[in-house]
């Protein structure tokens, strides 16, 4: 798993926001097991509304450096339709859920030139995982955001 750094990631996420950031590979399918808690204590999600969107975006000057991958990253032309990402394994009580990156839904494809071998900077995304908690007696509803922001690159074989 590649190391970014930390200021790079900050342009996508902010300061003290929470993000999941990660190189893939072409066709790669993985997963992520979430636990919601305060403290140690699990966060019920019951009424709790879970959405995934991620998005294509242009990165360029994708370096390794001393501290982790720089980047810049910038809006995609022409602008892509949001993706919906997969939640499953929805445990409320005990604040679990899984996010799925399914390759499948990305529209990527093996003729994509960011996907080249040669590809210094590798296809990007970036998106969120939104939690919409319901209003609860006197507390007003709100939203947690988790951001997301991945790297694609040519596995070598399949996209050369």
């Amino acid at each position: 798993m590649a190391v970014f750094n930390k200021n790079y990631l900050t342009q996508i996420s902010g300061f003290d926001n929470p993000i999941i950031a990660g190189e893939l590979v072409y066709q790669q399918r993985t997963y992520w097991n979430l636990a919601m808690a305060t403290d140690g204590v699990p966060v019920d999600l019951t009424g709790v509304t879970i959405a995934a969107n991620i998005v294509r975006r242009t990165l360029s000057n994708v370096q390794d450096t001393r501290y982790g991958l720089s980047f810049d990253i910038a809006n995609y032309t022409p602008t892509p339709t949001p993706i919906t990402l997969t939640i499953t394994n929805r445990n409320d009580a005990a604040g679990l859920f899984t996010l799925v990156i399914d390759d499948n839904s990305w529209s990527l494809v093996d003729t994509d030139t960011e996907l080249a071998i040669n590809s210094q900077n590798g296809v990007g995304f970036s998106g969120k995982i939104k939690l919409s908690f319901p209003a609860v007696g006197a507390t007003p509803a709100q939203d947690s955001i988790i951001f997301l922001f991945f790297i694609v690159r040519s596995d070598g074989i399949v996209k050369v």
